[in-house]
């Protein structure tokens, strides 16, 4: 019986996981490139890390923000890891068929998630074939988390009738799963809607959880769960910015019922909050007349929330992009803010915190 308790235990050791993350220093590939995969999701399926993102053409970024500079010619990439330090690229077309019109359509924030039922790999994305266009958010499937996605008909939603810049799918423990998007018509509402079991139409059943109109307007974020709770993040729109965004936090007991806002976790560096009475957009909230000066404390723009089971112990983290960060100033090599989100004894969400390297599982 002793022997078998330090077999056991042996056993135990040797599939304890330490996975270290590091943010201030650029991510590197097997072959020593720079990731390559921006403004979409870091995602588990099983012991395995898969990175999908934008693959952005190699362009100079001159001001503090937006430019031409990430608009078009974007692909989808995959990088593939087991311990979220060493990456492998898979593929920079895993979605072949959007490379047909990249050059006059934008192509942004790949998210990945697995249908037990179907069997298939469920992408969302965002074209703007179809944002500000119309009510519809852009799908494509795969048998495998590597591609390739095929291309199906969009999704037809329910609680608006124009889309903005955020769409995002959402599987739940119970199997179901959720898309998130926001309006461009008025009121601006920002929205959890249900899918069917194949996660490719609408049920029609939504819940609005937050409406703004006037500047500035809200998108990114991301969702997770948590004891049985669900959670939806919003930030400021950033327009590919240097200060980054902030991210108002909201819970609910049902995807599709009654939301509450909870807090601020991401103020200014400097600790205040960031201003936004009578200023348009893109003005840095954290210091109006500089966009040079105070940034948020996360400086990046939040895209989706990764949820990580390591040695059986849930871990949730916030995953952003940190535009205009590049040392040469090149955008596929600016880096991103993979940052822990952490609760205190009684369940309530902190304030991020910006740390340059953190770690998860058995140390």
């Amino acid at each position: 019986m002793k022997n078998l308790i330090i077999l056991f235990l042996a056993i135990a050791l040797c599939k304890a996981v330490l996975i270290n993350v590091r943010n201030n220093v650029p991510r590197r590939d097997t072959e020593g490139n720079i990731l390559n995969a921006h403004d979409g999701s870091l995602i588990q399926f099983g012991d395995d890390f898969f990175l999908y993102g934008s693959a952005y053409i190699k362009c100079h970024q001159f001001n503090p923000t937006c430019d031409s500079c990430g608009y078009l010619n974007n692909t989808f990439a995959i990088y593939h890891s087991k311990d979220m330090e060493t990456w492998k690229l898979i593929t920079k077309s895993c979605v072949p068929e959007i490379e047909k019109d990249n050059n006059v359509i934008n192509y942004w924030s790949p998210n990945v998630a697995y249908n037990n039922v179907t069997k298939k790999y469920v992408m969302s994305y965002w074209s703007s074939q179809y944002g500000f266009r119309s009510n519809h958010i852009a799908m494509a499937i795969s048998d495998t988390p590597t591609g390739p996605f095929k291309v199906v008909p969009p999704i037809e939603f329910k609680g608006g009738s124009i889309s903005s810049t955020t769409v995002q799918i959402f599987p739940t423990s119970s199997g179901k799963a959720y898309v998130r998007y926001h309006t461009r018509d008025a009121p601006l509402r920002h929205v959890i809607e249900e899918l069917t079991p194949d996660w490719l139409k609408s049920t029609g059943k939504f819940s609005v959880f937050y409406v703004k109109n006037e500047y500035p307007w809200y998108e990114g974020g991301g969702m997770f769960e948590r004891n049985g709770k669900y959670y939806a993040m919003i930030g400021t729109d950033c327009c590919f910015c240097q200060w980054g965004g902030d991210a108002r936090i909201f819970i609910a007991d049902d995807p599709v019922g009654k939301w509450v806002e909870l807090d601020q976790i991401n103020k200014c560096s400097n600790g205040r909050d960031p201003t936004y009475t009578g200023i348009s957009q893109p003005i840095n909230p954290c210091s109006v007349d500089d966009p040079y000066g105070t940034n948020f404390t996360i400086p990046s723009q939040q895209f989706s929330v990764s949820t990580f089971n390591i040695d059986g112990e849930q871990h949730f983290m916030y995953f952003g992009e940190r535009f205009r960060s590049s040392p040469d100033g090149i955008k596929p090599n600016d880096y991103q803010a993979w940052i822990p989100i952490e609760f205190d004894s009684r369940d309530r969400v902190l304030p991020l915190r910006w740390q340059d390297s953190w770690s998860m599982g058995r140390k």
